[in-house]
């Protein structure tokens, strides 16, 4: 594909999706038609005025390999920046630091973590209810659904990630500062922050001012966080008491500034910031989709409320072990994830000449040359008509009994998303306490039908931030009786 810019250069990003230039869309936008209308499972990209030529891949043979291949590939620190800005972190390592950084963090996602989100959600979901003020005799409307696991999520990493007594009615005032609301304002202005020079931040230009001024805010809490931290750590070992397991404490308990065994300050803080990120507007994103989708789909939601009454009743709190009996609702969250990943696409700097083997348009070997780049689209791969029979269409039935390791959308192998299970976890716990309680429909327009709705809500998708989600949901909600 002979384009302008690469979609990751500094003009690609900048200029909308056009024929010329794919720019940050394209995945979408295109994923009907890209990759020579799915018959190629490999193309390339190259730029003819501004940017690197790279490999594009839209099939889950060539992400497997790929996956498989990791020794000879390497993360590529330049699209990284905006993570490695906070210092190195799990998400943007390779190699031996990737298994440094892992050997810290693995151990802090047990069980007793993923009871903590069970308990720290019905918490929540029971001080959403209180704080919404939604009335049990009405039919409810809500602008943008999207605020909701917003606030959940970020809530939920806040508890159990970090030991933040974060809150609903903290999240909901909106003239009260809180960290989630500047950790918003970072995230949503990432892709800014990564293309606008430094010197236009000086500019008097109001717009450039938030994002500098809230870029810096955030950088001091985190570095007052872990030096707070760090202090009653100190003081808890003097005073032969424990502090909680959660994953910061964790972190900076294994602060070590000759970095041979644990982590410098700068990785417990790039760290705090990838997993706060990944932690919340990820799981956010896709949990908002999954009750945009029920809503359209009666019938699928439906049936989740039949399996939680049959799995919890009408009163009881769920436990981890309950949440293992709901196969339906943690499929709907997989369909969802299916239809719009998280994480657009993975990209790897090719260190050794690589052999890969495709079946489309024939079989044949392709060596990805030592040097370049490949781009796995995950839109691509999971919108596969190879792979997924009708793509567009939410299917959650394509998710029973396919085991864990076999889920792509969290990636694959030992380096898969490592929050894959604390997110499932969150997701099913709230997905079933709020469908117990409460039925929510689509707010259509005059004269709109379902599929309508369908085509103008929920496939207005973009990427938000560092993240891919669709915009905003509005819907109903009634109480059931």
């Amino acid at each position: 594909m002979r384009v302008a810019f690469a979609p990751m250069s500094l003009l690609g990003a900048v200029i909308p999706t056009v024929w010329w230039n794919p720019g940050l869309r394209w995945e979408w936008l295109w994923r009907k038609s890209a990759y020579m209308n799915q018959k190629n499972e490999l193309i390339s990209v190259i730029p003819f005025l501004h940017g690197v030529p790279a490999y594009y891949a839209s099939s889950l043979n060539v992400l497997k390999q790929v996956t498989d291949a990791e020794r000879r590939l390497e993360k590529s620190r330049d699209l990284l920046i905006p993570l490695l800005s906070w210092g190195d972190n799990l998400i943007s390592a390779s190699g031996d630091m990737w298994k440094r950084h892992r050997r810290v963090v693995g151990p802090a996602f047990n069980a007793s973590l993923y009871a903590l989100v069970v308990k720290e959600t019905v918490s929540t979901y029971r001080e959403m209810v209180s704080a919404e003020g939604w009335i049990p005799e009405a039919e409810n409307s809500v602008l943008d659904f999207n605020e909701i696991p917003r606030k959940l999520a970020l809530i939920i990493i806040s508890r159990c990630g970090f030991g933040l007594p974060a809150s609903w009615a903290d999240e909901s005032n909106s003239e009260k500062p809180s960290y989630g609301k500047t950790l918003g304002i970072v995230s949503k202005t990432t892709i800014p922050r990564l293309i606008i020079p430094n010197w236009a931040y000086k500019l008097p230009i109001q717009v450039l001012r938030t994002i500098d001024d809230t870029w810096r805010k955030l950088a001091v809490d985190m570095d007052n966080f872990v030096s707070r931290r760090s202090e009653e750590l100190s003081e808890a070992t003097i005073g032969s008491h424990q502090l909680g397991d959660d994953i910061f404490t964790r972190l900076v308990s294994a602060t070590d500034e000759d970095a041979k065994v644990g982590l410098k300050k700068s990785e417990v803080i790039g760290n705090t910031f990838a997993l706060m990120f990944a932690g919340h507007e990820t799981t956010a994103h896709v949990l908002s989709a999954t009750f945009g989708f029920l809503a359209v789909y009666q019938n699928e939601q439906d049936k989740g409320v039949a399996e939680v009454l049959d799995v919890i009743g009408k009163e009881r709190e769920p436990t981890v072990e309950d949440l293992a009996k709901m196969p339906h609702l943690l499929a709907c969250f997989y369909e969802a994830l299916r239809i719009f990943p998280a994480g657009v696409s993975l990209f790897r700097d090719i260190l050794e000449d690589t052999p890969i083997y495709l079946t489309r348009p024939r079989e044949q070997v392709v060596c990805l040359r030592k040097g370049s780049r490949i781009f796995i689209d995950m839109i691509g791969v999971h919108h596969d008509p190879h792979t997924f029979p009708d793509p567009e269409t939410f299917r959650p039935s394509r998710w029973y009994d396919v085991p864990e390791s076999a889920v792509s959308m969290f990636g694959l192998g030992p380096r898969a998303c490592i929050g894959r299970k604390f997110a499932v976890t969150e997701a099913v716990c709230f997905l079933a306490l709020f469908l117990r309680d409460w039925k929510i429909d689509v707010a259509l327009n005059p004269g709109e039908t379902r599929e309508q709705y369908e085509e103008r809500v929920m496939m207005n998708a973009a990427r938000i931030g560092l993240s891919f989600g669709v915009g905003a949901i509005p819907v109903k909600v009634t109480k059931r009786v």
